[in-house]
């Protein structure tokens, strides 16, 4: 991962664009108002957008399903594996 100002970014943006592309590097970009953004490709952005809907979908399903637990069932079960 590599973090460039603003002002680097804007001078060398084909390279970086390259970069992101090519070596699946992300890139932060930075300003003087601590203000960042994160260049990454859209094969990446992509395939992890992809991943999020598969996720939710999945957790969706899981609900519908009955195949959950509350957060204090979940404590109480590792809990019990520390009290053994």
């Amino acid at each position: 991962m590599q973090a460039v100002n603003y002002t680097n970014a804007r001078n060398n943006l084909k390279t970086l664009i390259d970069d992101a592309c090519d070596n699946d590097e992300e890139i932060i970009i930075t300003t003087k108002n601590d203000k960042s953004v994160v260049l990454i490709s859209l094969d990446e952005y992509n395939r992890t957008h992809a991943a999020l809907k598969r996720e939710v979908q999945e957790s969706i399903e899981e609900i519908q399903r009955g195949d959950i637990i509350s957060i204090e069932e979940a404590f109480d079960k590792v809990l019990a594996k520390y009290e053994n």
